[in-house]
């Protein structure tokens, strides 16, 4: 049986998604070749549709739903650097706690809007930040 995996980038930079089958790229797209907006950081949701379509699969067929940073890891990481920040720091701890709370805490309601669905585990899966960059590296790459 087939696995089927939608992974989604938002709310930092380059909004994106990209669908997974069996371990090969079916589809991938930045949000920023559907909206003209360079490093648009929003809900890919064209990007989402494209890659859906593009893989001919609806929301429902997906297996799991994957976001690219877990806002509980990144809400600590972001508060212990403030602290150590000070002053100096708070106009970019501002901005940091803005997009964890104003957007990706509410990730899964996000997804469940656009897709109807967050995969056969009925929840979404995320990944630490930096192991994904590692993973979108190594996973496609010919090594074992």
């Amino acid at each position: 049986m087939s696995k089927l995996i939608l992974g989604i980038s938002a709310y930092y930079h380059d909004a994106a998604a990209a669908v997974v089958r069996d371990g090969d790229i079916v589809a991938a797209a930045q949000e920023e070749r559907f909206t003209r907006q360079k490093h648009d950081p929003r809900f890919p949701e064209s990007a989402i549709n494209y890659c859906l379509e593009e893989a001919l699969v609806e929301g429902p067929e997906v297996d799991a739903v994957v976001f690219y940073d877990s806002p509980v890891l990144t809400l600590d990481r972001v508060v212990k650097n403030g602290l150590a920040g000070g002053q100096d720091g708070a106009p970019q701890f501002r901005k940091a706690i803005e997009s964890i709370i104003g957007h990706k805490i509410w990730m899964e309601s996000e997804v469940e809007r656009v897709v109807g669905s967050l995969g056969a585990e009925g929840k979404l899966l995320v990944a630490e930040h930096h192991v994904a960059h590692a993973a979108s590296s190594f996973l496609v790459s010919p090594f074992k």
